[in-house]
């Protein structure tokens, strides 16, 4: 009896050892870095923050289309009575590379005044995917593009009301037609020419994959003589397309 009640003591005293104060001959664990007890930032939402705002001038953009042989200048925007005009980046787009055919280009004699994003993609589109496919079709390379001014502070459609077009902030273009080397033009507009016709039908499917918005005749009024293409985000994600 009396070795069970010293037995039960001694456990008394481990139990009470335990809950205490830390014994001097048990090793205690290394404090953890100083640097994880400071709260870090949360990151941005949606791509705001420091690291998705761009300054006003996009060097890396036009690294890029000097880098891939575009035929630009930077530009300065015209004055605007509406504020909420903006081009983020302006440049006047002259010529783009056709990257299958080394030393070809396309021109565009409206040098439309652009985003540097938007020129980007477009000028891509142009070169690596509208005139193959038009010289594949029609085996003729294409040696312009007519487009317009690009720019416009304005509403969509001309409307006096409503939300501001992608023109207003350099991020649309409308597209009337391809000129060929032959001397022809290839219209957006169906002019009775079946094989024209089916090229330009080629290129306005092909389109939906590289714009958010295409508009063509068929789809409105507003759109009976040309190609209307944006990159204008609709809703919350940039995989919707409106392509009519």
């Amino acid at each position: 009896m009396k070795l069970i009640s010293m037995a039960v003591l001694a456990l008394a005293f481990v139990a009470a050892d335990v809950r205490g104060a830390p014994r001097s001959d048990v090793p205690l664990p290394r404090p953890r870095p100083p640097e994880l007890h400071t709260p870090k930032s949360a990151p941005p939402e949606d791509g705001k923050g420091e690291a998705a705002e761009k300054p006003a001038g996009d060097e890396a953009c036009l690294d890029r289309l000097k880098a891939a042989g575009f035929s630009f200048e930077p530009a300065t925007q015209h004055a605007a009575a509406n504020p909420a005009c903006v081009i983020d980046t302006p440049v006047k787009l002259a010529a783009v590379p056709v990257p299958s055919q080394p030393g070809a280009s396309i021109r565009l004699p409206e040098e439309p005044m652009l985003a540097c994003r938007f020129a980007e993609r477009f000028g891509h589109f142009l070169g690596e995917l509208a005139a193959p496919l038009i010289a594949g079709r029609l085996a003729v390379e294409v040696k312009a593009v007519r487009t317009g001014p690009g720019y416009e502070c304005r509403n969509r459609n001309r409307a006096a009301n409503g939300h501001l077009s992608a023109h207003a902030l350099g991020l649309a273009v409308d597209v009337a037609a391809f000129e060929l080397a032959n001397g022809k033009a290839l219209p957006i507009k169906p002019d009775g020419d079946a094989r024209g016709e089916a090229a330009v039908a080629a290129v306005r499917t092909a389109a939906c994959g590289w714009f958010t918005t295409i508009l063509g005749p068929g789809a409105d009024p507003a759109h009976t003589d040309h190609m209307h293409l944006d990159i204008l985000t609709h809703g919350s994600s940039d995989r919707y397309r409106i392509c009519q």
